[in-house]
């Protein structure tokens, strides 16, 4: 779930001018709280009926460790009657975590309740690789700078097999973000990586078209499945399951 600033009048104010402000004043963590227990509501419906459907929710590194945070999130959640196994924490690595060790207790006790974890933004962040081990993260998110280059810098294309060897070696799964092009998506499926996000399946949208866009590919999912199922020799399009939409209010 994304942050999107729209005014009366339609006009949009990008993440970037308001988001760092929120970040810097403090303001982030109520923010953060207003837009996970709105997405709750409106996915309701969705998250009860597919309990393998997941909803992430971007958290800042001082909210992590914050007094509270894993008392509040477990609240808002059992408040929303729903499964904590379908909620992902993404932690951004742009942010310095500056207690790696009071982060990595509050990782490990998230995924003890059942919470899945993920490190945002890796590649272009402050962490080293010996930091993304001790954290403890189930999933690494592959920053779009990288996915941006795979197609054009040998090296871009060598720090994601990397990332893809070191998260496999920890019993972690991997996500690309920000993928634009065909092209894109063939070199990091190249690269081992299995699922992806990205303007690429779609832009982020409102929940109303939002639910629209996964009924539209529910159906041609199903019509797909049937085909297979009377012509199973017929040579089927390129299928990558693990693509994530995305969702903003």
């Amino acid at each position: 779930m994304l942050a999107r600033w729209i005014r009366t009048d339609g006009t949009v104010i990008p993440p970037m001018n308001f988001i760092p402000l929120a970040e810097s004043s403090g303001r982030i963590e109520a923010l953060t709280w207003l837009i996970l227990g709105t997405a709750l509501e409106e996915m309701y419906p969705r998250l009860r009926e597919d309990k393998l459907f997941k909803l992430s929710v971007n958290v800042t590194p001082r909210h992590l460790v914050s007094d509270g945070f894993v008392e509040t999130l477990r609240r808002v959640v059992a408040a929303a009657k729903v499964s904590v196994r379908q909620i992902m924490l993404e932690v951004t690595e742009r942010s310095e975590l500056s207690d790696l060790d009071g982060a990595a207790a509050v990782v490990k006790e998230l995924r003890e309740l059942g919470f899945r974890v993920a490190m945002d933004d890796v590649g272009v962040g402050h962490s080293g690789l010996s930091q993304i081990k001790r954290l403890g993260v189930n999933t690494i998110k592959i920053d779009k700078f990288l996915v941006d280059g795979i197609t054009e810098d040998d090296s871009a294309a060598t720090i994601v097999q990397m990332l893809v060897h070191l998260a496999h070696d920890l019993a972690m799964t991997v996500i690309a973000e920000g993928i634009e092009t065909f092209e894109q998506l063939k070199a990091l499926i190249a690269c081992g990586v299995e699922e992806g996000q990205g303007y690429f399946v779609s832009p982020p949208l409102p929940f109303a078209k939002f639910d629209e866009l996964l009924k539209a590919r529910s159906s041609r999912a199903t019509a797909k499945s049937r085909a297979s199922s009377a012509a199973p020799l017929q040579c089927r399009s390129l299928n990558w399951p693990g693509f994530d939409p995305g969702y903003s209010s």
